[in-house]
């Protein structure tokens, strides 16, 4: 079962209002100018119109299904798609309006499934390559997703696109990428690309450059809340900080670090050939116990150190305290010089008392 949980309203929602936050400039005056109509929300509009008139129709079903994901209403977008099923279960195009959906609800192992199949029965996924991207993104694999982000942004100019394919730059480590893509959206004054880079940079490592951001674009309310999450973000798996910084989804406390196993296995069968064979030799680093003894000092005549390899142990018998410290720090040194010691626990030094000589047998009885 996947464990997440929705960051507060400072973060789940910052994406969708990112347009109407304040800038210095606006809260003193200056003069707000109504946005017209989307061209998402005309055809809607259009498509509900049709569907008036005519409820089986199908093209006016994933019509309304895909502006409807344009628009971030993703509970309308899987109730057209779901009656557009109903009635053409074999419609490839569906299946890719699916597949955007569940990306929107971190479902991206399904909507990679769904995408390839649209794909495979002859759908040309363009309206909605950049979910197909950041289904990519979602289980870590950036480069791929890169790709289809640059595939969305040379057929149709969209700054959400530009604003992810940002994002998965920076988790990707690309920070000069990550700026450049950004520019021009910070040129313009969009206040959604101020907000990833605020993440792209939380991720970078550079959390007082993000939170700084934070306050300076949000109410000051919803940056204190938001700022615990931007320190968090470098712990987080690259699935993860794809999830956080554009869904507004972060794990629990557990799952911070850990991708759902789907998604971990996705993450391993991307792994190019020579990381994967980089971990094997890492593998190979011995774990069991050797077949001879670990580790033997000999402080003196008298004294003895063993190692017990079953339960980490360094065994210490020594007749006085002071050749007792001695031989503690020799064993010491000996596990310190060990290459494999940081791969096993630390040995615990136990002190024990030497058995004492028995006395010599009594002389044989004189005849």
């Amino acid at each position: 079962m996947r464990q997440i949980c929705f960051l507060p309203s400072a973060i789940a929602l910052a994406g969708a209002a990112a347009a109407t936050w304040p800038s210095g400039a606006a809260a003193q005056g200056r003069e707000v100018v109504q946005a017209l109509p989307s061209q998402a929300s005309e055809e809607l509009t259009q498509a509900l119109s049709r569907l008036a008139r005519s409820p089986r129709d199908l093209d006016a079903l994933i019509a309304a299904g895909t502006a409807s994901l344009e628009l971030g209403d993703v509970d309308a977008a899987m109730g057209f798609f779901g009656r557009a099923y109903d009635l053409a279960p074999s419609d490839p195009r569906i299946k890719a309006g699916q597949a955007a959906a569940y990306v929107r609800t971190q479902r991206p192992v399904e909507a990679l499934k769904l995408f390839e199949e649209a794909e495979a029965a002859g759908v040309e996924i363009v309206r909605l390559s950049g979910d197909y991207g950041l289904a990519y993104d979602l289980v870590g694999n950036n480069r791929e997703a890169q790709a289809r982000y640059r595939m969305a942004r040379a057929r149709r100019a969209d700054d959400e696109v530009v604003r992810r394919l940002a994002l998965s730059l920076a988790i990707a480590g690309d920070e000069s990428g990550f700026e450049e893509a950004l520019r021009p959206l910070l040129s313009n004054r969009d206040f959604g690309a101020y907000r990833t880079r605020a993440f792209g940079l939380a991720i970078l490592g550079r959390a007082d450059e993000a939170v700084a951001i934070a306050e300076a674009v949000m109410p000051r309310d919803m940056a204190r809340r938001i700022e615990d999450y931007l320190r968090f973000m470098p712990r987080l798996t690259k699935a993860q900080q794809a999830a956080a910084g554009n869904l507004g989804i972060y794990p629990t406390a557990g799952r911070i670090g850990r991708d759902d196993p789907r998604i971990a296995a996705l993450v391993v069968a991307e792994t190019p050939p020579e990381r994967r064979s980089r971990n094997a030799d890492e593998d190979l680093a011995p774990s069991g116990a050797p077949l001879g003894p670990r580790a033997a000092v000999e402080a003196s005549s008298r004294a003895e150190v063993a190692t017990e390899l079953d339960d980490e142990e360094v065994v210490v018998a020594t007749p006085s305290r002071r050749e007792a410290e001695r031989t503690v720090r020799s064993a010491r040194r000996e596990v310190a010089a060990d290459p494999l010691s940081r791969t096993r626990r630390r040995p615990r030094i136990i002190e024990r008392a030497a058995t004492p000589t028995p006395p010599p047998p009594p002389p044989p009885p004189s005849a």
